[in-house]
């Protein structure tokens, strides 16, 4: 069941979320052995692991069916000499090509079917899940036919065509996810945030900040570590840092941040100085949200109870206001969200598909499915699972 409408007054219930039970989806999507493919391969990318360098985790398309069926499942893990595959990081997808590091390496498919194409060998750099499912390898990012990895021992550019490697730089090692501009890579590494320029990997300046996740907007580095640290993408000199011990990725959306904090609470600060200008604090823990250009979407934990999924309302001067909800099982994350869906990842129940206006469960891809990640396509969804597992879903 899913609770519609303003939920403003729910602050003082014993639950955030005053709708209870699972969510009933009008569909379920049935797991297929062959892979058909897509018979039109979504035009369009998700090349970051949250789309975007600002981490918005929203990609303006859709998905254009409320029937989607596997088009295609494959499984790209590897086993090592230990016997330990170390998981799947977060796919990205661009020029019709799918990509996702291993600990053992990156790897890249077809997007129309899932075949390899290419796979290279590389001690991926780790960061720690963003749904408690432990350690992965950093994801990899993608622009303009190139493929950015943070390495044990690197910071390596390879070819999307064929895996070849462009440049590599074996002066830092990668500790955390990239981030890549217009202007250039920046890298989360042992000396620091550093800034790369694209084209031969150069070093262009280095700040020392720790924090293995970044949001990139408006001139602007946004570092989540011990701290939150803003810095000068040009410059490398620090504007502001604030002490909310943040979770997760920052979010940077119409010059505001947003910050998940060590407590739960959900803040907003300015881009330009820092300075608080709404929290969202209800004694509950909420997960790095998904910041569309009306709504904001978070699971929301209270501890040991059941979780929910919120979407919340923009506000011009003031805090986001809830509009929907709905109760789930322990656990889970809004992974994802387009124009008409929002996508969120639950530990008992799978992926699940909501409208974006009312919260109406939509569709359902059951729990033996747990994503790391969703790429949103128009037309279509890639994910990955802990174990390596890509699916794509899309069609009719």
């Amino acid at each position: 069941m899913v609770a519609t409408g303003t939920v403003a007054s729910i602050a003082g219930c014993s639950s955030s979320c005053p709708d209870s039970g699972a969510p009933d989806p009008s569909h379920t999507v049935e797991p297929r052995t062959a892979n058909s493919g897509f018979e039109t391969v979504p035009d369009s990318s998700w090349p970051s692991p949250r789309f975007d360098a600002a981490n918005t985790g929203y990609a303006p398309v859709k998905m254009a069916t409320t029937t989607p069926s596997v088009q295609w499942q494959t499984d790209i893990s590897t086993t090592s000499a230990s016997n330990d595959t170390g998981g799947a990081s977060a796919v990205v997808v661009a020029d019709e090509t799918v990509v996702s590091t291993m600990s053992t390496g990156v790897v890249a498919l077809s997007l129309r079917d899932g075949t390899e194409q290419w796979r290279r060998e590389f001690t991926s750099a780790t960061v720690p899940s963003t749904v408690d499912i432990g350690d992965n390898p950093a994801p990899p990012v993608m622009a303009n036919g190139r493929v950015y990895l943070a390495t044990a021992d690197s910071v390596v550019a390879l070819a999307v065509d064929d895996g070849t490697v462009v440049w590599r730089n074996t002066d830092v090692a990668g500790t955390g996810v990239p981030v890549v501009t217009d202007a250039a890579l920046f890298v989360p590494t042992t000396d620091g945030v550093a800034r790369f320029d694209t084209t031969d990997g150069h070093r262009q300046w280095t700040v020392p900040a720790d924090g293995t996740r970044l949001a990139v907007a408006d001139g602007t580095v946004v570092i989540n570590g011990e701290q939150v640290v803003a810095v000068d993408a040009d410059t490398s000199e620090v504007r502001w840092r604030r002490s909310d011990r943040p979770t997760g990725y920052p979010v940077v959306v119409d010059r505001t941040v947003y910050v998940s904090g060590s407590y739960g609470e959900l803040i907003g600060r300015s881009l330009t100085d820092g300075t608080e200008q709404w929290r969202i604090d209800r004694g509950r823990s909420f997960e790095v949200p998904v910041v569309t250009p009306e709504s904001v979407y978070a699971i929301e934990r209270p501890g040991e109870a059941s979780s929910a999924t919120f979407a919340f309302d923009r506000v011009d001067d003031g805090p986001p206001e809830p509009r929907w909800c709905s109760e789930i099982n322990l656990g889970g994350a809004v992974t994802a969200a387009a124009d008409d869906g929002v996508f969120t990842f639950q530990r008992d129940d799978g992926l699940t598909a909501f409208t974006t206006r009312f919260g109406e469960a939509v569709w359902q891809y059951p729990a033996e499915y747990q994503a790391v990640s969703l790429a949103v396509l128009d037309g279509g969804i890639v994910s990955v699972s802990p174990d390596g597992t890509v699916v794509a879903l899309g069609g009719e």
